[in-house]
């Protein structure tokens, strides 16, 4: 399974994950969470599967 990498084109912290993803040769399909938004069935898995709170996976500090 490939890793996805979920972005905000426009978030400084998401340009730089991906540029860390790129120079570490981590493949990725890349999706732009304004036109590709995570199904509900998605975020159930992931969150699930991560064992983290769900505040884990949301941007908060509006950066």
């Amino acid at each position: 399974m490939e890793n996805i990498f979920i972005e905000y084109p426009k978030c400084s912290t998401c340009k730089k994950a991906k540029q860390w993803l790129v120079n570490n040769n981590i493949s990725f399909q890349d999706r732009n969470i304004v036109t590709e938004t995570p199904t509900e069935k998605e975020l159930e898995t992931w969150i699930k599967k991560s064992g983290y709170e769900i505040k884990k996976f949301f941007n908060t500090s509006r950066t």
